[in-house]
Formats: C-alpha cells, structure tokens, sequence
C-alpha cells in the first residue's frame, strides 16, 4: 500500500484572556481545519508544518511542540494509500490571518478564522484534528498558557 506524509500546526495566540487557534476551511469544503499539507522530498515534518501554515494561513509561527500525529487510509484513484499526519503546536509571531500573497496556495483555502481554543476541537471537521486540538487544548491548560506557548514544559506534562 502507498505511503504517504503531511504536517500541519495548531497555531495558538493570546487575544486579551482568552487562546485563539487559527482554522481553514479548505476550498470547496464545508468543514473546518487546521493547516496542514504533503512533506516535500527534503523536507522534515517540522519543515513542512512551518512552511504549510504559513501557505495556508498567511501567520508566521514559532514550532513550540509536538503534538502527535493522525493515521488513516483513504482511497484515491482506487487505490488505498495509508496516510501520516504530523502536528505541532506553534505560538503565532506575525502576519494577518487569510492574508496569502504566494501565487496558487490561495485556491487551497477559502477561508480562515481565529476561534477559541475552547472551541476549536468541537468545529474542527476531522476526527482525528479535534483530538489533536484537545490535546493541543490539555497541554496549554496543564502548563499554563503562557509557560506552554514560550516552549518551556514543567515536570510531569507528558502529553
């Protein structure tokens, strides 16, 4: 069975008390997602993770951690080809949500949104991204927001 491999980001600010996450809605999609896109040969997944959020979002982000990855089949072409999907959890840096100035990775994506990271898990549209964003979601509440999203882990917070 063919292989293949991504990696995307939860992408976590601090709007006034509350983490936001930033989310797409892939084009000619109705659901919503976190960026994510195909390693290029070369590339690591960390690479990749950095490179598709800002592709898909528009946001420079700093990687802070991992946060696991997803696995599953799905069929193209007839054919069924087992996927791998890496995710990190990034701080945001800079940039404005939605604003994607390279040529063709804006047909990618039709909309992007800052949500509640309360929230994010329960909009997301995948199974497996709105376990990633509640783990993303546990991690930060265990380590304190602002301990978590600097990089620094304390003793004990496994996830």
């Amino acid at each position: 069975m063919p292989r293949e491999a991504s990696a995307g980001g939860v992408v976590v600010r601090e709007q006034g008390s509350e983490l936001e996450v930033a989310v797409i809605r892939p084009h000619g999609r109705s659901l919503w997602a976190l960026p994510k896109g195909h390693v290029d040969p070369g590339e690591s997944p960390e690479q990749t993770a950095v490179r598709e959020v800002w592709e898909e979002t528009g946001l420079k982000a700093t990687l802070v951690a991992p946060l696991g990855e997803i696995r599953y089949v799905y069929q193209f072409r007839g054919q069924r080809i087992f996927k791998r999907v890496h995710f990190f959890l990034f701080r945001y840096q800079s940039g404005v949500l939605g604003d994607i100035q390279h040529e063709g990775h804006r047909v990618e994506v039709d909309e992007t949104r800052w949500v509640p990271l309360a929230r994010a898990a329960a909009m997301l549209g995948y199974k497996g991204e709105k376990a990633i964003a509640a783990r993303a979601a546990r991690m930060l509440l265990r380590a304190g927001a602002t301990l978590a999203l600097s990089g620094v882990r304390p003793e004990g917070s496994g996830d």
